[in-house]
């Protein structure tokens, strides 16, 4: 399809975040919610359908081997392995964790080495696309390497609240988006655990009598997705962006947007809590952007894109992680960049983006999302800046973060 976005004025609300509320789904299932909470809504992304139906799976008490389908869904995988082992009954014997895409691919050695000591195994079967886990976990001293996910982590602080000895986890090699932890600890303070963090150490309780489910819980706007619209209002063409359900006050790492874009020098007002962006085209340039990335990798191919039409340098430290996601997004920017006639210099953990000159941006322009939900909201991006019809190979990986956003594509943006 080719795409072209002139002269648009969107209000977009930002959609739930998707991080708050698989921890939301996962806690109250812990707490012995059940029910309809877990039925799948027109409104759900790809990865909270793959939520629900791990946890919908885990019903299941008479099975000896239990499925749980965790589509491309990196923290459904990581999240439900220690929860699923301790959920599941006695009857279970193996759980087979069913991925597509690169997810079979992504790391699992920090929690496989964790897991290990309490007889825990975990195997990937490649040519399958599944990962098999056998063995059950108990309270006790968990070590793990937390400098490649803090999904590790915020899995195993879930699945330890279940039971009724109190266990320790502590942390080595440092904390990879620390945020994301802090989003696990409030939504387990929120029902009644209490984690207290000690160093590098989380220490979390024995099951309380006073930890009590609630499943009509509320989800706050997303500030990943919502980091997208406003670096899109920004680029639009004579246009704008207006979004509300966006918290300020949010433990969302993500929200770092904003300061990002102030150093851009993008205005961003708000006003009764709808945020709103215009078209920044005809502001002046800044001279360096520089900033690091290593708590907010999702958000990295938007601020590429912003940097490389707001300032004469943008500097972004601290992109290792990118290259293990759904694609390797430091190469998969690097090259979209390139495509539309950037100068983009790529190191081992540094992407470094020169200014570009949109009377050098080349006429006839083909990019690829990579079937990476987040390069197809960058390739959007480059739409919206250069101002051009791009032709773009895939918008359905959107289902799995933002499936709305892609009825705008098709209604508001697509050349049919």
């Amino acid at each position: 399809m080719k795409i072209s976005c002139k002269n648009l004025n969107l209000n977009i609300k930002a959609p739930l975040s998707k991080s708050v509320y698989h921890r939301e789904l996962i806690v109250n299932f812990i707490l012995g919610a059940r029910g309809s909470y877990l039925d799948a809504s027109p409104d759900d992304n790809d990865d909270i359908r793959a939520t629900k139906s791990c946890l919908k799976a885990l019903e299941d008490e008479a099975s000896e081997t239990l499925y749980l389908n965790c589509n491309e869904s990196g923290s459904t995988l990581r999240f439900m392995i220690p929860v699923a082992l301790v959920l599941k009954s006695e009857a279970a014997k193996r759980l087979i964790f069913q991925t597509r895409g690169r997810l079979i691919e992504r790391p699992l050695k920090e929690l496989t080495e964790c897991l290990k000591p309490f007889g825990v195994t975990i195997t990937k079967n490649i040519e399958a696309n599944e990962i098999e886990v056998t063995g059950n976990l108990t309270p006790g001293k968990y070590v793990i390497d937390g400098s490649v996910s803090s999904q590790y982590i915020s899995g195993l602080l879930m699945a330890l609240s279940k039971f009724d000895s109190p266990s320790s986890i502590e942390v080595t090699g440092g904390i990879a988006s620390i945020h994301y932890i802090t989003l696990t600890t409030e939504a387990l303070s929120k029902y009644g655990v209490k984690i207290v963090k000690e160093g590098d150490t989380f220490n979390v309780p024995a099951k309380s009598i006073d930890a009590k489910a609630d499943s009509n819980f509320e989800v706050e706007g997303d500030w990943s997705n919502g980091a997208f619209l406003l670096c899109l209002g920004s680029l639009i063409k004579n246009g704008s962006v207006s979004i509300p359900g966006l918290n300020k006050a949010s433990a969302q790492g993500d929200k770092a947007i904003l300061d990002f874009l102030s150093k851009a020098g993008v205005p961003v007002n708000e006003d009764n809590g709808v945020m709103v962006v215009k078209d920044c085209s005809d502001l002046a340039l800044v001279d360096e952007i520089s900033i690091d990335c290593k708590d907010i990798p999702d958000i990295v191919p938007y601020m590429a894109v912003v940097g490389a039409f707001r300032a004469k340098r943008t500097v972004l430290d601290g992109i290792k992680r990118l290259r293990i996601k759904e694609s390797d997004r430091a190469r998969a920017i690097t090259e979209m960049l390139t495509q539309i006639g950037g100068n983009v210099t790529l190191t081992d953990d540094t992407i470094t983006i020169e200014y570009i000159d949109t009377g050098k941006i080349p006429d006839e322009i083909s990019l690829t999302s990579s079937g990476d939900h987040r390069m197809a909201m960058a390739a959007v991006l480059c739409v919206a800046a250069t101002g051009k019809s791009i032709e773009l190979d895939d918008i359905d990986c959107l289902n799995k973060s933002f499936p709305y956003f892609r009825e705008v594509v098709e209604e508001e943006m697509t050349i049919k």
